[in-house]
């Protein structure tokens, strides 16, 4: 995978994220855009965004805090 180490580190800190969770967060490190995430999951656009949704709750980010920022940083 692109990003071994980073895979690895996400586990590591968040280790109840399932395997579609971590896919989109690769997806999003890799800077790509909703549209082109769904059809790599296999969902519509409006699942991306959901998911996208829980992924920020579950790491406990404001609406303000960007999601891309927060797993470059990673």
């Amino acid at each position: 995978m692109l990003h071994n180490n980073f895979t690895k580190k996400i586990v590591e800190k968040y280790p109840t994220l399932s395997l579609n969770e971590r896919k989109m967060c690769a997806f999003i490190k890799m800077q790509l855009s909703s549209k082109e995430i769904a059809p790599l999951l296999n969902i519509s656009v409006r699942g991306v965004e959901t998911l996208r949704y829980r992924l920020r709750r579950k790491f406990e980010l404001s609406r303000e805090d960007s999601l891309t920022s927060f797993l470059s940083q990673i």
